[in-house]
């Protein structure tokens, strides 16, 4: 049942930023060049959305807000290195 649900999540998601036109490369290229800031608004805004309902759900004791210990392991260092390789080799 999660992953029907993480995977319908990530298919609106995916959709919105499809429809959003935050996926094309020339914007993603001129965010990072600091260029075109559409694709750092639609970020920052979703941002502000989520901590305003992970608040107010917390203020209201809905119990829906995650308590996760932040972990910085050798997982997360291998994946930034393929992060960042995948970046390079795309902007070729």
């Amino acid at each position: 049942m999660k992953a029907l649900s993480g995977l319908l999540i990530g298919a609106i998601f995916g959709f919105i930023l499809h429809r959003g036109g935050v996926v094309r490369y020339s914007r993603i290229i001129g965010a990072l060049l600091l260029r075109d800031l559409k694709a750092m608004n639609f970020m920052f805004t979703g941002l502000a959305v989520a901590a305003l309902l992970y608040g107010i759900s917390d203020l209201m004791n809905l119990g829906i807000v995650p308590r996760i210990n932040g972990y910085f392991g050798t997982g997360h260092i291998i994946g930034g290195i393929l992060f960042g390789i995948g970046m390079a080799v795309a902007a070729l």
